[in-house]
């Protein structure tokens, strides 16, 4: 090899491996935020680290809210209702446009609605919802946040479901 391809493929190996930490870290951005809301850690310095100042919040039912003031006090008013939930992600799909980046990963969660939802003597307090989020991550100063995430519900089980309908109609 040629000076000139060693720097080449030195050059490469670089690009590859910024790639590879943007992947890290736009993935971790979405398991941390899953996290947050599992810890019942929401506020609005979590959000912040989330998402963009304009970032938006496209919730299941469709309603969006924009700020990371905004998204912790409807992330806290949604989750409130649950004594628990677990979020889990994979298969993370990341396209990348420049600073721009599109993310798709598949998600299941589990809920528990809380003692105030539900009859806390029953066993039968829970639903999984499954799906897709789906984001677009920007790169700022302060490394990757979303400018949207929104998570897509594609199906839902559970002995608790009914009470889904129940809460939607308050």
């Amino acid at each position: 090899m040629n000076e000139k391809e060693v720097k080449q493929q030195e050059q490469t190996k670089a690009i590859e491996a910024t790639e590879l930490a943007d992947r890290v870290q736009i993935s971790e951005l979405l398991s941390r935020f899953c996290s947050v809301i599992d810890d019942k850690c929401i506020n609005v310095e979590t959000m912040a680290v989330a998402f963009t100042p304009d970032g938006r919040f496209v919730a299941p039912n469709g309603a969006a809210v924009v700020g990371p003031e905004a998204i912790a006090a409807d992330r806290i008013k949604s989750f409130s209702r649950f004594r628990a939930t677990h979020h889990v992600t994979s298969d993370h799909i990341i396209d990348f446009d420049g600073d721009t980046a599109r993310l798709r990963a598949n998600m299941t969660a589990m809920h528990l609605w809380s003692d105030e939802e539900s009859d806390p003597r029953s066993l039968q307090t829970h639903f999984v919802a499954g799906g897709v989020f789906e984001a677009v991550a920007v790169r700022d100063a302060d490394g990757w946040r979303f400018s949207e995430l929104k998570p897509r519900i594609t199906w839902r089980t559970g002995a608790g479901i009914s009470a889904v309908a129940k809460f939607h109609k308050k």
